[in-house]
């Protein structure tokens, strides 16, 4: 687990003004979230070096709707202070962790996440982590690159 620093916290609050900015778009916040996955911007903020964003708000909302465009696409929008914490906790786990965003989505949704703000968000991420973890059956060797790979190769048999 890698401490979380100054840039951590940096990053994990750059990413959650921009979740919170989307609620200005005119796509839902699924349709960002989903396109926040495929972006470029998502590559930079995965390498955890801020020294790689411009870390403006404005324009990273700006390089995702030029990307894929802002079309009026769905109605369902999260809160500005639920979608604030889910970009924080998403970062600082995938930080702490060094694990890659579009995974992190994988284990725990965004749904899932929107449901748990008000259970969770006055908590400390490290708590959080550990409900999500609990909640999902999941340990954190699930964040364990090695034992995700030993296990790719069991199942293949050639361990």
């Amino acid at each position: 687990m890698r401490e979380f620093n100054h840039d951590a916290l940096i990053l994990a609050e750059y990413q959650g003004k921009l979740f919170e900015k989307s609620v200005d778009l005119n796509c839902s916040t699924p349709i960002f979230i989903r396109r926040f996955l495929h972006s470029d911007l998502l590559a930079k903020l995965d390498n955890n070096n801020p020294s790689l964003l411009s870390l403006d708000v404005i324009e990273g909302i700006n390089s995702i709707q030029e990307q894929f465009g802002d079309l009026e696409y769905g109605n369902v929008k999260y809160s500005k202070s639920a979608l604030f914490w889910m970009g924080y906790l998403y970062r600082y786990i995938s930080y702490t962790r060094d694990i890659s965003t579009k995974l992190l989505f994988q284990l725990f949704g965004y749904k899932q996440i929107n449901d748990l703000y008000y259970t969770l968000h006055t908590q400390d991420p490290e708590w959080c982590i550990t409900y999500l973890l609990d909640i999902n059956n999941l340990s954190e060797e699930v964040f364990d690159k090695n034992i995700r790979i030993k296990r790719i190769i069991e199942k293949k048999g050639e361990y």
